[in-house]
């Protein structure tokens, strides 16, 4: 499913996939900075009208580096005003379009306090792009102001700077007579004269999930980060035939960069539980969860966390389905839903319409519950999945050699993995993974595709160095090395 539009989150997770999916940030780059051109050639005498673009040091800048080019070898007379230094210059391909004009086009730095050259009759505003948001800055404030005040033709590259992309909010921004903008209309732009330019983005770089979501939902830590920060998460699950399910989920968590986690477990498993890990918080409940009493000390728990997990292990009779249903109505927290907890909701599901949460099921049990059987039609199988997040507003994450993740209105498809993540227990680390996002402040809809993303690209890594002999506890292991490895893309 696409939306009408694309907010300036998801457009730089779009040109981050780009890359993963066969298009280099550079080509992106080029047809940017070409089809800007273009249309400036289709409204203009090139020979005969003079252009001033205004560079910011930024990728948007980078676009206006090559429309600089495009201009200057089209015979035009065009001169270029940077708003900083070559060496502030922030991307690669930015700073390579830099260098592809320096010494064949005029460039003048702009410095704060002293009022630019800007006489031209076009000026192409490529200082800041999607993403930018608050109070203009100077020395761009100052510089916006003066470009306003003259009569030149004005069009801004991708977005006028200023602009709040997403929601419309002027900061002060150019007052464009015409925006260029890339691969799908944004919603801010809806009162200007706009025309959308594609540029050779893939369908994959937005209807899968890639490396971007991760780069962009995630963030970078602040270097005065303290414990607990990050998020704490709590794990519950587990039974005399499965104590490993639980704790595999919450050290996925850990491995996730959650900061803390919790294990509930029944008493049976409390000491063997414990010993696994240090790393682990565990505490202990009664085998079926019904007591009202330890119910409360589980809620109390969980008050505490960001996220959890629910399921994992933990087997099923009468009593723990009704313990189950009885937490997730009274739970306040965004959850997690997994294994034998997904099967405690058949005949419950109005459960979920009023919480936050994710469920994690399997076709199987995605039938099972739901009593539809999954059509064999990719198109028709993500449509139902949508259909039914929609109708019980739930993040659905119906795991499969190509994972559909529905929430929100939204659908996207996950291809990483392999069959080597069919061993025991890949489930529960995935729903670790999942809840460890969200309590690093994702919502639960990326969280998810995130979390599914990440566990089948350390599936593909395990692949290279172990073929399909590995184990679930080597999956968590691998966790943080290709969280690092994507995070560094």
């Amino acid at each position: 499913m696409v939306k009408k539009y694309i907010t300036s989150k998801k457009m730089r997770a779009v040109d981050i996939n780009s890359e993963y999916f066969g298009v280099p940030r550079a080509e992106l780059m080029e047809n940017a900075g070409r089809a800007v051109f273009e249309v400036l050639k289709e409204r203009f005498e090139l020979g005969e009208t003079s252009f001033l673009v205004v560079c910011g040091t930024g990728n948007n800048g980078g676009d206006g580096f090559v429309v600089a080019r495009h201009l200057h070898e089209a015979g035009a007379g065009v001169r270029v005003l940077l708003v900083g230094a070559e060496e502030d210059i922030k991307t690669p391909e930015a700073g390579e379009n830099f260098r592809r004009i320096k010494g064949e086009v005029e460039i003048d730095r702009y410095e704060t306090g002293k009022v630019p050259g800007l006489e031209a009759d076009v000026i192409v505003d490529a200082l800041l792009g999607t993403g930018i948001t608050g109070t203009l800055r100077e020395p761009v404030k100052s510089l916006v102001y003066e470009i306003n005040r003259r009569d030149a033709f004005k069009l801004s590259v991708d977005v006028p700077t200023g602009l709040d992309a997403d929601t419309g909010e002027d900061h002060g921004c150019v007052d464009a007579d015409l925006v260029v903008t890339f691969h799908r209309m944004k919603k801010g732009l809806e009162g200007y004269d706009t025309v959308v330019k594609d540029i050779g983005i893939p369908p994959e770089a937005e209807s899968h999930v890639g490396p971007g979501d991760l780069i962009v939902n995630l963030g970078r830590r602040k270097a005065d980060s303290h414990k607990g920060d990050h998020g704490r998460v709590l794990v519950i699950g587990g039974s005399e035939e499965y104590l490993g399910a639980p704790v595999l989920a919450a050290l996925a968590a850990l491995r996730s960069g959650a900061d803390l986690v919790y294990l509930m477990t029944p008493e049976s498993n409390f000491d063997a539980a414990r010993s696994i890990s240090p790393d682990l918080i565990v505490r202990k409940y009664p085998k079926d969860l019904a007591g009202r009493k330890d119910a409360q000390a589980i809620l109390d728990l969980a008050a505490l966390c960001h996220a959890v997990v629910i399921g994992p292990g933990m087997g099923r009779d009468r009593k723990s389905d009704a313990g189950v249903a009885k937490l997730l109505e009274r739970m306040d927290r965004p959850v997690v839903i997994d294994a034998d907890a997904i099967k405690a909701l058949k005949g419950r599901l109005d459960i979920l319409k009023k919480m936050d949460a994710v469920i994690t099921p399997h076709s199987r049990e995605f039938q099972e519950l739901t009593d539809k059987k999954l059509p064999a039609e990719a198109e028709a199988r993500r449509e139902m999945v949508l259909n039914t997040s929609e109708a019980l507003s739930t993040v659905i994450l119906l795991k499969g050699p190509v994972d559909i993740i529905a929430g929100g209105g939204e659908v996207r498809l996950n291809a990483t993995g392999n069959p080597g993540m069919t061993v025991g227990g890949t489930g529960d680390v995935l729903a670790g993974v999942t809840a460890g996002f969200i309590a690093q402040g994702m919502d639960s809809f990326h969280a998810a595709c995130c979390a599914a993303f990440l566990c089948g690209a350390a599936g593909d890594e395990l692949y290279q160095v172990k073929g399909y002999a590995f184990s679930a506890g080597d999956l968590v292991e691998e966790l943080p090395y290709t969280l690092k490895d994507v995070m560094d893309f």
